[in-house]
C-alpha cells in the first residue's frame, strides 16, 4: 500500500432526493405552500394554485382487486407572473442543491426590492413530497420561448434500487422549449403523478394557510395575492386576501427603538390594572414588534360570529419575517393537519387551566426582519425555528407578554365574582331596609297593619330567600375552586337516567326471553337447536349489559384521573394499539396528526372514542377488497377537529341521525350491538364535543366522522 495522501471528494447516493424532498418535508400542505413562497422571491405579483382532475378514482390492482387512489390525470399546477428563469437560472441556480444566489442576492431585482424568503436552496423539492412528475415551464420576459424542464423523480428511484452506485448528478433530466409571446413571464409548475388523495377538506385547508403568507399589517408594493382553483370541488379562484382583526377585548402593541436599543413589553399595573407598556434594552435575539388581540369568552363569541366560515380565526401567534410568514403554520394549524404549539403556548395550560391565556384567545402577529434577527432562523424542515439561545429568548420574551394579559384576565375574573358578592350584600341591604321601612310605618300607623302585612312577610321571605342565595353562592364558589382543575361536564342527570333506564331494560328483556324459553321448555330434544340459539342469545346479551354497566359506572367513578395528554401522540399511539387487527384485516391506515399541544383530561376517554371508531370502520370494512382507514386532525380556531374516515360501506344518509342511538345498528351481521357509536358519542359530549357524519372524504364511499372538542377555558 503506498504511503502518497490524495484527495478524497463527497458525492451524492440518488436517494439524496428522497432526504431533501418527501422525508425532510413532513407533509403536503408545507411543500404547497413552500412552492408558493418561492413565487414571492420571484417577483410575482399573484399566484394561482388549481387542482386538476382532483375527484380520487377506482382503479385494478395488479392482483385485480379495487383500489381507490389519486385520479392519474390529477395535477396540482402552481402559476406565478414572476420574472421566470432562462436555462442559466434553471442549471446553475434552480438545480444546484443549496444553491447561494438568495444569501448573495438576499433582495430581489427592482422595483419590487423584497427581502428573499428562502436562502437553504432545498424548497423547491417540495416538488417530489407532491407528485412524481413536475414540469417547470418558465420564460423571461422579452424572451421568444419558453422552457420546458421535465422531472421524472420515478426515475431516480428506479436507479436507487439497482445495486451500482449511482449518484444523484448522473440523472439526466430532458428539457425542451415552446414558442411564446416575447411580453410573458413567470413560471408555471405542473406537478402530475400525484402520490395522496386530495380532499375538498385538504384544500380548503391549504387556502385557509394560504390566506396567512402576508402579514394583514404590512403592506407589499406591488401586492402579492395567491388564489386558488379546484373546479370538481367547486372551488373557484379567487384572490385570498387577510383581513384585519377587531372585536378584541384588548388591542395591544408594542415595538423597539434601534437607536435607543430599547425594546418595549407589557406589563400589568397592579394599582390601576390596566395593561402599560415599559422600556428595556433589546434581547439577544434582536427587537421585534408584536400586536396581539385579546378576546375573553363574549369577544371570542361575537368575533366568531362575524368571521363565520372566514378564512380569519383565533388560533394563537404567527411570526412574519420581513412582512412574509416564517415557519409555514407557525402556532396556526398543522398537517394540515395544523397547529404547532412551537411557542410553548398551550403546553403552560396545565399548570392553571383557566387562568392562562391560550392560543384559542389570542390573535398575534409577531414581526421580525433579517436585518434585525438574523439568529432566528427557520428549521430546515420548515416545521420550527433553530433551537438557539436567541430563539429561546425570543419564546421567553413572548410568554412574559402573555403574562401581563393573564394577570388581566384573573383581575376581570375576581372582579366579576366581587361583583356578585356586592349586589348579594347590596340586595340584602335593600330588602332589609324595605322591612324595617315597613314595621316603622306599621308602627307609626296601627290601622295600616292589615294593608302593609302581607308586603312584611313578603320582604322577609326575599331577605331570608338572598341570603340562602348568597350562601349557595359562596358554597358553589368554594365547590368550583375545588374541582377548577377538572375539565368535564357530564350529561344531564334526566339524560343518564333515562339512558341508564333504558339500555338495562332493554338488555333484561332479552335476556328474560331466553331464560323464560329454557325455563317453560328445557328439556326438549327437538327444541335444541333452539336451546343453543338461545343460550348463545343470553351469553351475548350479558356481555352487552356488562359493557354498557361499566360504561355508564365509569361516569360515577370519585377519582377520575386527569393527566396533561399530548393528542398527536395519543391519537398516534391509540392506532398503533391496533396495528396487529389492521395488518390481519388488510387495512391500510393513514395518520395525518402533526400538531402538539397538550390537554389536561381523562385519558380513558379518549381511547374509548377512538377504539369505538376503529372498531366501527373494521366491521364497516370487511367485504371491501382495498381498505383505508384514515385519521386527520388539526386546530381550528378555538375547537380541535379529529376527521376519522374510512372507505368501507358507508352510512345511507338517511340512517345518519340515528346510527349514534343507542342500541340502533347497521352492522348486525358483523356482530354489532349498536353501542360503540353511542359510547363514542357520549363520551365526546361529556367533553363538551360534538360529533357528526359528514361527506366522505373518499366521495361516495365510506364514512367520515367529525369530531370537534372546545379548548377554551
Amino acid at each position: 500500500m503506498s504511503d502518497n495522501g490524495g484527495i478524497l471528494k463527497w458525492r451524492f447516493d440518488v436517494s439524496t432526493f428522497r432526504l431533501i424532498g418527501r422525508e425532510l418535508i413532513t407533509d403536503r400542505i408545507t411543500a404547497l405552500f413552500e412552492l408558493v413562497k418561492n413565487c414571492y422571491d420571484a417577483n410575482s405579483q399573484s399566484v394561482e394554485v388549481v387542482f386538476e382532475n382532483i375527484t380520487p378514482v377506482i382503479y385494478k390492482n395488479i392482483d385485480g382487486n379495487d383500489i381507490i387512489g389519486p385520479n392519474p390525470k390529477c395535477k396540482i399546477l402552481i402559476k406565478d407572473n414572476g420574472y421566470g428563469m432562462n436555462i442559466d437560472d434553471v442549471r446553475d441556480k434552480w438545480m444546484v442543491i443549496g444553491t447561494s444566489s438568495k444569501r448573495k442576492n438576499p433582495i430581489s431585482p427592482a422595483p419590487y426590492n423584497r427581502k428573499c424568503v428562502g436562502e437553504k436552496g432545498i424548497g423547491r423539492f417540495a416538488v417530489d413530497k407532491l407528485g412524481d412528475h413536475v414540469n417547470i415551464i418558465t420564460k423571461k420576459i422579452n424572451t421568444n420561448e419558453w422552457l420546458n424542464v421535465n422531472i421524472d423523480w420515478t426515475e431516480y428511484q428506479r436507479r436507487q434500487e439497482v445495486d451500482e452506485i449511482i449518484l444523484f448528478t448522473d440523472i439526466e433530466n430532458r428539457f425542451s422549449f415552446i414558442e411564446g409571446n416575447p411580453q410573458d413571464c413567470g413560471t408555471i409548475l405542473e406537478i402530475s403523478q400525484i402520490r395522496e388523495i386530495w380532499t375538498k377538506e385538504d384544500v380548503l385547508r391549504f387556502s385557509k394557510e394560504a390566506s396567512r403568507i402576508v402579514s394583514p399589517y404590512i403592506t407589499l408594493t406591488p401586492g402579492f395575492n395567491i388564489s386558488i382553483t379546484a373546479a370538481e370541488l367547486d372551488i373557484r379562484a379567487k384572490p385570498i386576501v387577510p383581513e384585519k382583526i377587531s372585536s378584541s377585548t384588548l388591542d395591544l402593541s408594542i415595538t423597539f427603538n434601534k437607536q435607543n436599543k430599547t425594546q418595549e413589553t407589557l406589563i400589568f399595573n397592579e394599582q390601576k390594572h390596566t395593561i402599560n407598556k415599559k422600556e428595556i434594552p433589546i434581547k439577544k435575539f434582536g427587537g421585534i414588534s408584536l400586536k396581539i388581540f385579546y378576546f375573553d369568552e363574549n369577544a371570542r363569541r361575537n368575533y366568531n360570529r362575524i368571521y363565520k366560515g372566514d378564512q380569519n380565526k383565533i388560533d394563537g401567534l404567527k411570526i412574519y419575517r420581513d412582512g412574509i410568514i416564517t415557519t409555514p403554520f407557525a402556532e396556526a394549524e398543522a398537517d394540515q393537519n395544523k397547529k404547532r404549539d412551537i411557542l410553548g403556548i398551550d403546553k403552560r395550560l396545565w399548570q392553571d387551566l383557566f387562568n392562562k391565556v391560550s392560543s384559542r384567545e389570542i390573535i398575534g402577529h409577531l414581526d421580525i426582519t433579517k436585518d434585525e434577527n438574523p439568529l432566528i432562523i427557520d428549521a430546515t424542515n420548515r416545521q420550527d425555528f433553530i433551537d438557539n439561545e436567541e430563539y429561546k429568548s425570543l419564546k421567553e420574551f413572548i410568554i412574559e407578554q402573555l403574562t401581563a394579559i393573564e394577570k388581566y384576565k384573573i383581575y376581570r375574573r375576581e372582579l366579576r365574582k366581587s361583583n356578585v358578592r356586592i349586589e348579594f350584600e347590596k340586595a340584602l341591604q335593600d330588602t332589609d331596609l324595605f322591612t324595617e321601612s315597613l314595621k316603622l310605618i306599621i308602627k307609626e300607623n296601627p290601622l295600616l297593619e292589615p294593608v302593609l302585612q302581607p308586603a312584611v312577610e313578603q320582604a322577609e321571605k326575599t331577605s331570608s330567600s338572598v341570603k340562602k342565595a348568597e350562601k349557595i353562592y359562596q358554597e358553589a364558589e368554594k365547590e368550583f375552586i375545588r374541582k377548577e382543575n377538572i375539565y368535564l361536564s357530564l350529561m344531564s342527570l334526566q339524560q343518564y337516567a333515562a339512558n341508564l333506564a333504558h339500555a338495562v331494560r332493554t338488555s333484561l328483556s332479552k335476556v328474560k326471553g331466553g331464560a323464560e324459553f329454557f325455563y317453560k321448555r328445557y328439556p326438549n330434544l327437538l327444541l335444541e337447536d333452539y336451546f343453543i340459539k338461545y343460550s348463545k342469545s343470553i351469553y351475548l346479551e350479558m356481555k352487552t349489559l356488562n359493557k354498557v354497566i361499566d360504561f355508564m359506572l365509569s361516569y360515577a367513578k370519585s377519582d377520575l384521573e386527569f393527566e396533561d395528554l399530548e393528542m398527536n401522540q395519543l391519537i398516534k399511539e391509540i392506532l398503533n394499539s391496533n396495528e396487529v387487527t389492521f395488518e390481519t384485516e388488510g387495512i391500510e391506515t393513514v395518520v395525518e396528526v402533526k400538531d402538539k399541544f397538550v390537554i389536561h383530561c381523562n385519558k380513558q376517554f379518549f381511547i374509548d372514542i377512538l377504539q369505538n371508531l376503529i372498531a366501527n370502520s373494521v366491521k364497516a370494512l370487511k367485504n371491501k377488497p382495498y381498505k383505508i382507514i384514515k385519521c386527520t386532525a388539526y386546530i381550528e380556531s378555538d375547537k380541535f377537529v379529529i376527521f376519522f374516515s374510512d372507505n368501507g360501506c358507508g352510512i345511507p344518509v338517511d340512517k345518519r341521525d340515528r346510527v349514534m342511538e343507542l342500541y340502533y345498528t347497521t352492522t348486525a351481521d358483523e356482530g354489532g350491538a349498536g353501542l360503540g357509536l353511542y359510547i363514542a358519542k357520549t363520551r365526546i359530549e361529556s367533553l363538551k364535543g360534538a360529533i357528526s357524519i359528514i361527506e366522505s372524504e373518499f366521495g361516495d364511499f365510506g364514512t367520515t366522522f367529525k369530531i370537534e372538542f372546545p379548548l377554551k377555558n
